[in-house]
């Protein structure tokens, strides 16, 4: 679900998205979503899910060995 934000900037950058976006054939809106993205990005930060446990590599090795445990003993990979 989108969320809906108030931003204030200074004139001179609102300008500059203005023009960005006329020549990106965007949005201004479009072009400020794609820039913070691209922000969050550099941080390291982004919406998947692995991204999410980034910082928990430990974490996901015990997942993924979990996962593939449960697949090789499971009733469903039963052959006849």
């Amino acid at each position: 679900m989108d969320q809906v934000i108030e931003l204030t900037l200074p004139s001179d950058t609102f300008l500059a998205l203005q023009r960005a976006a006329l020549r990106e054939h965007k949005t201004e809106a479009e072009l400020a979503v794609e820039a913070i993205r691209a922000y969050l990005g550099q941080l390291g930060i982004n919406d998947s899910l692995i991204g999410l446990f980034a910082d928990e590599p430990e974490l996901m090795d015990a997942v993924s060995e979990s996962a593939m445990h449960i697949r090789e003993t499971s009733h469903l990979r039963e052959t006849n």
